[in-house]
């Protein structure tokens, strides 16, 4: 789409000086390098839930929620919304600390359909590795559910990537979230 893409051109313009016996000659030489810089093909929203940041252009995010004793759920945590063209989305952890002080499991949804990402219980973290469905202009939310603080006074957080992937190719992004538990 003409209105997503910025086509950027550079001309060059270089001249060269030679040297011949006396005798003195220029020649230019005119490059053009175009490149098409595109909109990323999603972008990061917060959720009504009200309980993340937002960061780098929409592209990375800080999810923090206080967990105590009780149950808690946040199923508007964050909002991942299509820009124009359909993608797969997962979430995959890379790093975490302090998994022993809360019990949770984070999901992606659309309201109509659920599909459980990450969990962690007891001290352990489990990831399951099914993409999502993300259509053309849509949104899906991150959910955080049966958050339930196992021990006071420390802060447990996950870094997760968003994968989102083409789909029928191996071509993917990766966004950067954080998950604080207090």
């Amino acid at each position: 789409m003409i209105s997503s893409l910025l086509l950027l051109a550079l001309t060059m313009s270089v001249t060269l000086h030679f040297h011949n016996a006396g005798a003195t000659t220029y020649d230019a030489i005119l490059s053009r390098y175009y490149t098409e810089v595109t909109s990323p093909q999603v972008t990061l929203q917060n959720g009504t839930d009200n309980v993340s940041s937002v960061y780098t252009n929409d592209t990375s995010a800080r999810i923090s929620i206080g967990a105590n004793t009780s149950l808690l759920t946040y199923n508007y945590s964050l909002n991942i919304i299509s820009n124009n063209s359909a993608c797969e989305v997962k979430l995959e952890y890379y790093s975490c600390t302090g998994l022993e002080h809360v019990n949770t499991t984070i999901a992606l949804h659309d309201n109509s359909s659920s599909s459980e990402q990450i969990t962690i219980s007891g001290g352990n973290i489990s990831q399951t590795n099914e993409y999502c469905t993300l259509a053309s202009n849509a949104t899906i939310y991150i959910g955080v559910s049966n958050l339930i603080e196992n021990s006071q006074g420390t802060t447990t957080t996950l870094n997760a990537y968003l994968r989102m992937k083409t789909p029928n190719t191996t071509t993917y992004t990766l966004y950067v979230i954080t998950f604080e538990f207090t």
